[in-house]
């Protein structure tokens, strides 16, 4: 019995014309990666620049740069005649200084905001007070948006885009107008609000100088400022210096926010890369004490969380040197010259058969050893002793490093082993003839590692080693337990001070995004240029 196959059922299918199968082909082969995430980009910063609350955001983690600034530091002076100077640096040079111990301030009268009838000065009454008159004014509301109310005062947004803090006992509140009705205040400057001020009140009577005054809208400076021009030879001690407004003609203020996180990944960075290239040597070295020395430094170091070791770098290792190093530092740098002497010993008594034929091959390693150890023990030396703090004339302790060190060697350390794996496998991927032939032409081991083997294995492991640096720029945030002052500790003040957290961490995740992006292309582009013939 047969059965006759029985036949397939196709699935008409309707044609696609050329031009609409071309541009669905153009389209599949476009980098939409790249596109979603410049949509995305593209809208974040539109609502940087239609929000509020965001550009706020935008500014604080950012340490609002400038592009010029005459507030170049916080100071403080002892001078030779026996005074005391502080206030605001202002302006400098090789002869001079310039300090503004007492600051200016303005304010700004719209017309409807004061009883002109009650506008008094020098000079006599109303149309009278012109610039540069004394007046004394009564001051009737004030308006702008409310940003924040609490049981003691209202914090406004006025027009000119400063704020100010307003009591409630000077207000008249019965006679509260807010925009929307009842509207309440919110760090998006959504309320608009006018508050009546008490006549009653001193703090809503004026006095001052008018700076300016034009239609009816008054400037006054209700607070001169002071400045004192000292001479640098009239300085006997800098009591304190504290950098001041971030800006391009005083780039030493811009220690905060985005500009500190990119100091402490560079530096870290660099730190680790020198740690992470001597690791890695140490790990495909044939001494038996520099293996396994390097080896438990690995696998310890990848074995601990980043944020572990941050922790014990800032709250257990950094007091521990400052209280307890200066007394043992004595002790460890006995243990380092006796290691070091072990390991001399060591090689010698190892090589001491070629001593006649190769003394290169004890008198290098023992020098070397020599040297990192009398470098060892000058660090420490210096580490753990004292000195005199030229600005104080206070003696302080070289171990009490500040919170900003701590964080650099801690992310150091941690990334330092994951390179050093990085080196080591680069190291190892060139070919071992190029060691020997290298050797064979009467290089040292030093030479043909420094010429030869060390910038192939570079090229090997660029690539890995920008994608390091993104790890440990997003990384760096972990600093932020340490309670310094980068973008992410930043961003966290900045929404427990507005109660909104959204924006605040959308801004970072936005600023982040666009540097790892930005690096990400930075090293496809390395990675292209440098990549070995295939």
């Amino acid at each position: 019995m047969t059965t006759e196959p029985r036949p397939m059922l196709t699935r008409n299918r309707l044609p696609i014309p050329p031009a609409l199968e071309a541009l669905a082909a153009r389209l599949g082969a476009l980098p939409w990666w790249i596109i979603i995430i410049g949509i995305g980009l593209l809208l974040a910063f539109l609502s940087f620049l239609n929000n509020d609350l965001y550009r706020r955001a935008l500014r604080f983690v950012t340490d609002d740069p400038a592009i010029t600034t005459t507030r170049y530091a916080e100071v403080a002076y002892d001078l030779s005649d026996g005074r005391r100077v502080s206030g605001i640096l202002i302006a400098q040079d090789e002869a001079m200084v310039s300090v503004m111990t007492q600051a200016e301030v303005l304010v700004r009268l719209p017309g409807e905001d004061y009883d002109a009838a009650g506008l008094t000065c020098a000079a006599g009454a109303g149309d009278a007070c012109g610039v540069g008159a004394s007046v004394s004014v009564l001051r009737t509301k004030i308006e702008g948006y409310l940003l924040l109310e609490d049981l003691g005062k209202y914090q406004l947004r006025l027009a000119d885009g400063t704020t100010v803090d307003v009591r409630k006992f000077t207000v008249d509140q019965a006679a509260i107008q807010r925009t929307p009705e009842n509207c309440i205040a919110n760090p998006n400057a959504t309320c608009f609000a006018q508050l009546p001020l008490l006549p009653g009140a001193a703090e809503n009577r004026l006095s001052g100088t008018v700076t300016e005054s034009i239609g009816g809208t008054l400037v006054i400076q209700t607070v001169p400022p002071i400045i004192e021009t000292l001479p640098r030879t009239g300085i006997a001690r800098t009591l304190r210096y504290i950098p001041g407004q971030c800006a391009l003609n005083n780039l030493s203020g811009c220690n905060e926010g985005i500009f500190l996180t990119l100091g402490v990944t560079l530096v870290a960075f660099v730190f680790a890369c020198l740690l992470g290239l001597g690791v890695g040597l140490m790990r495909i070295s044939k001494n038996p004490i520099l293996y396994h020395f390097s080896t438990v430094y690995v696998e310890v170091m990848r074995g601990i969380p980043m944020l572990v070791i941050i922790l014990l770098v800032g709250f257990a290792i950094r007091p521990w040197l400052r209280d307890e190093f200066p007394l043992t530092v004595g002790r460890i740098q006995l243990g380092v010259g006796i290691l070091a002497a072990i390991f001399i010993a060591l090689t010698a008594y190892r090589n001491l058969p070629l001593f006649k034929v190769y003394p290169g091959e004890i008198l290098r390693p023992a020098l070397t050893a020599a040297i990192i150890a009398v470098v060892i023990i000058a660090f420490l030396g210096l580490l753990g002793g004292s000195y005199v703090d030229p600005n104080t004339g206070l003696t302080r302790q070289n171990s009490d490093f500040p919170n900003e060190v701590g964080g650099v060697f801690g992310l150091a350390i941690g990334y330092g082993a994951f390179l050093a794996e990085l080196f080591r496998a680069g190291i190892q991927s060139i070919g071992k003839g190029q060691m020997e032939a290298a050797r064979s032409l009467g290089m040292t081991y030093v030479q043909a590692m420094r010429q030869v083997i060390l910038p192939q294995a570079f090229r090997v492991v660029l690539p890995p080693l920008g994608n390091d640096f993104i790890a440990l720029l997003k990384d760096s945030s972990l600093i932020t337990i340490l309670a310094i002052a980068e973008m992410t500790q930043r961003a966290r003040i900045f929404a427990a001070d507005t109660i909104r957290p959204f924006e605040a961490y959308i801004t970072i995740a936005v600023l982040y995004l666009v540097m790892t992006v930005t690096l990400s292309f930075v090293v496809r582009v390395v990675e292209s240029r440098t990549a070995l013939p295939k």
